[in-house]
């Protein structure tokens, strides 16, 4: 009878092991791949940033460029609450929360982006976002845009 319980003993630490194991590899792949989408949200953000830029230099009519730039500046919108960049309540966070949504407002709104009148006030929101779209939480650009789009 001793030997019936010494032998359900070790087979139940056995399973628990087993059971433990599986349970910390799953965590792992888990944290793992959370740590990958967190990483493409960020990526994204980013690049649609950087697509606003792209979009306003284009060689076509102001109104298709808008355009364009408003679809990437709603991305953009939709992707700064999830994007590590905003973690915390740092000024930096803080920032580029206030440009991202600031951003889709200001192209939503054509009569009052008017940007495309002054060249070089132009130049200097594309050279901002082109900027954050390398560094979001660069504090002077961030502020810069921020300003431009009061």
């Amino acid at each position: 009878m001793r030997t019936n319980k010494k032998y359900f003993v070790s087979v139940l630490i056995t399973v628990l092991i087993v059971t433990n194991l599986v349970t910390v590899w799953g965590l792992v792949k888990t944290k793992s791949n959370l740590e990958l989408y967190q990483e493409r949200i960020d990526a994204d953000f980013q690049r649609s940033l950087s697509s606003i830029a792209v979009s306003l230099r284009q060689n076509t009519d102001w109104d298709t460029r808008f355009k364009l730039a408003l679809s990437y500046a709603s991305k953009v919108q939709i992707l700064v609450d999830s994007t590590s960049f905003t973690a915390g309540t740092s000024e930096e966070s803080k920032n580029i929360l206030s440009y991202g949504y600031m951003l889709e407002n200001y192209f939503q709104n054509s009569q009052n982006a008017t940007i495309d009148e002054n060249p070089q006030e132009l130049e200097e929101f594309l050279n901002c976002i082109e900027a954050l779209s390398s560094n979001p939480s660069d504090s002077e650009f961030a502020k810069k845009l921020i300003f431009l789009l009061k």
